[in-house]
């Protein structure tokens, strides 16, 4: 199955990417195989990107901000 992968801002460790019906939160930085830290099913993707916001250290705000400018 091939993942397509959701750009995120900031891209500073770790992403989010759109697999299947789920989402899926991975270490960017990791070099190799890739390992899949947590998943959440599809209608979850809020969870998904507030959770990955908060592991590269910014505050959610950034991630409610940047989603009202697009």
């Amino acid at each position: 199955m091939k993942a397509l992968v959701v750009p995120l801002i900031p891209r500073d460790g770790f992403t989010v990417r759109r697999s299947g019906n789920r989402w899926e939160l991975v270490n960017s930085r990791h070099y190799g195989r890739t390992v899949v830290l947590h998943s959440w099913p599809r209608d979850r993707h809020t969870e998904a990107f507030e959770h990955c916001y908060r592991l590269n250290g910014r505050p959610v705000a950034d991630l409610k901000a940047t989603a009202r400018v697009h």
